[in-house]
């Protein structure tokens, strides 16, 4: 849960009705969303709170007379009209002579009932618990499995668990859990799992259902799915990513989604539970937001053989107010395993929810041939270059992982990376260093899903200009034994802003040429200011040569 300090409504639901449940804890009595805020953030919410209290209790005690003077207006109203009924029923009979009104009769009492939103528990049924470890080697964690079942008939709201657990007949310790959905509706089932005390001997474990209760309010509506979904795995990590829009044609905004995703075996059981919310608070109608949920695994021996989503949402009432939405059929089930990927690639959801006329084609990237080099103490590296060959598409994120081989024997991997975006034509120098220096025979690429933009692009204008070079030599002490002799550069410029707002987190890459073109050492700077506009700032940087002697000098730069 958020809290907006200068509303106090809760980020769940719209509630304001907040309460202190710990040391800078706060649960929001609407939806029993919990938050944790800093210890001045908690002192001046208390303040606000206290007077949020004064003031409700003034406005509960005008409203409570308001009710009451409404009230007794409404029973006086009922009197006067069962008098009246009365009444005119004596004098027709006066008129007509047909009986007596019975001496029996009085008005009808008008009974306002509180609606009750308690369920009996055992309409949640539990399966057979099951321990678990998530996480991998030492910081794998025991967990207890338990998949519920809601046969009440009716939408379940913040639906919990508690564990007992035992050593024989000792009673150790207890967990409670909630269920990983804001409501549970009629029929569904959903894993939890609970903590489990560390360093015990736990033998058995009793399972009980907490208070169960309706929401406070909820709607009919369609159910909603992703418009774009992929699970995807690196390594031990696997994650669903999708992209949620708001497609209603009733203009109403949506707020509040959740996304529960389940792993499955080949023998149904459940081996991996992920939750997570939509990057955006709220979505207007039209407007769409992504989801990346992070799965929980375990059973690691058995292959992910199904999976399934259910998303949860709200509608957002004109006040702020959050009303749940039921839908029918909402659990999305899929059949496979997950999308494999270098675990080294770094992927991020934009790029693993491009459509195909967002996507960045990679064939149109080329990494140049290696270049042959020795650094400052003659060991042996290789250089190249990343070249974007698209004449017209800027590559949004660049990156990929180069596998080194000597022969059939694999050699470590370089990680393309730090590039925002490569523009058509650009050049992104890379150094190989591989951990054989003299066997390297072949390299293999995989590329990252990417985007592409049209021009003119991100980037913010610059003009750099190379006012100096200056060739230098330089010695290192290696083991206080030996000294080595290296070649380097020292490279002097300036960058101006000819633009007319501030640029600031400028990198800069300052790279070396030979009199054929071809790399040979660069270096980053990474330390310039920000630049105001009409203004330039000069920058000095020393390039080692680990290649053939300098002719030129380029540059590549990037803005945020």
């Amino acid at each position: 849960m958020t809290i907006d300090l200068q509303t106090l409504k809760c980020g769940e639901c719209g509630s304001s009705v907040l309460k202190r449940t710990g040391l800078n804890e706060y649960t929001c009595e609407h939806c029993g969303s919990v938050t944790l805020v800093e210890d001045n953030v908690s002192d001046r919410l208390e303040r606000v709170l206290d007077q949020v209290k004064n003031e409700a209790g003034r406005r509960l005690a005008a409203e409570e007379a308001l009710k009451q003077k409404l009230l007794l207006r409404k029973i006086g109203i009922g009197v006067i009209a069962v008098l009246g009924v009365v009444l005119v029923g004596r004098i027709v009979g006066l008129f007509i002579g047909s009986g007596k009104p019975s001496p029996d009769a009085r008005p009808a009492a008008v009974v306002a009932a509180v609606a009750d939103r308690t369920i009996p528990p055992d309409g949640l049924k539990l399966g057979e618990p099951r321990q678990v470890l998530v996480g991998t080697g030492s910081s794998a964690l025991p967990k207890l499995l338990v998949v519920a079942r809601n046969e009440t008939g009716k939408p379940l709201s913040r639906a919990g668990v508690r564990a007992i657990y035992y050593d024989g007949d000792s009673r150790l310790d207890e967990r409670s859990e909630m269920l990983p959905v804001s409501v549970l509706q009629p029929g569904e089932s959903a894993p939890a799992l609970i903590d489990m005390p560390s360093g015990k001997n736990i033998t058995r474990q009793e399972l009980r259902v907490q208070k169960l209760a309706e929401p406070y309010s909820a709607t009919e509506g369609p159910r909603m799915t992703f418009s774009r979904v992929r699970l995807v795995q690196q390594g031990e990590r696997v994650r669903l990513v999708g992209r949620i829009a708001n497609a209603r044609t009733d203009g109403v905004m949506v707020g509040g989604i959740e996304v529960l995703a389940t792993l499955y075996d080949d023998a149904g059981q459940v081996i991996g539970i992920g939750h997570g919310y939509g990057q955006a608070n709220e979505i207007q109608p039209g407007a769409q937001t992504s989801v990346d949920v992070s799965i929980a695994r375990f059973g690691r021996a058995a292959a992910i053989a199904a999976w399934d989503y259910r998303i949860g949402y709200s509608v957002v009432e004109a006040s702020g107010a959050r009303t749940p939405v039921l839908s029918a059929d909402r659990v999305i089930r899929a059949t496979g395993g997950p999308e494999n990927f270098n675990p080294e690639l770094r992927l991020g959801t934009d790029d693993l929810l491009a459509g195909d006329s967002e996507r960045f084609d990679a064939k149109q990237l080329e990494l140049l041939p290696l270049i042959d080099g020795r650094n400052n103490i003659q060991q042996r590296l290789f250089l190249t270059e990343l070249v974007n060959r698209s004449a017209d598409a800027i590559v949004l994120a660049p990156g990929g992982v180069i596998s080194r081989f000597s022969g059939n024997k694999a050699r470590g991997t370089t990680n393309i990376s730090g590039l925002a975006y490569l523009y058509p034509g650009e050049r992104f120098p890379i150094f190989l260093e591989p951990e054989d220096m003299e066997k390297l025979t072949e390299t293999r690429i995989e590329w990252k899903p990417m985007r592409r933009a049209a021009m003119p692009g991100p980037r913010k204008p610059l003009e750099v200009r190379v006012t100096g070079t200056k060739a230098q030599t330089g010695s290192v002490l290696l083991n206080f034994s030996q000294r080595f002799i290296y070649k380097s550069v020292e490279v002097t410029g300036s960058v101006k802003n000819p633009g007319n707002g501030i640029v600031g987190k400028v990198r800069l890459w300052v790279s070396l040429r030979d009199r054929g073109g071809q790399l040979t050492g660069f270096k980053l700077v990474e330390n310039l200011p920000a630049i105001a506009p009409g203004e330039s700032v000069p920058f000095q940087v020393n390039v080692e040569q680990n290649g053939r002697d300098f002719a030129s000098v380029t540059t590549l730069y990037q803005t945020e």
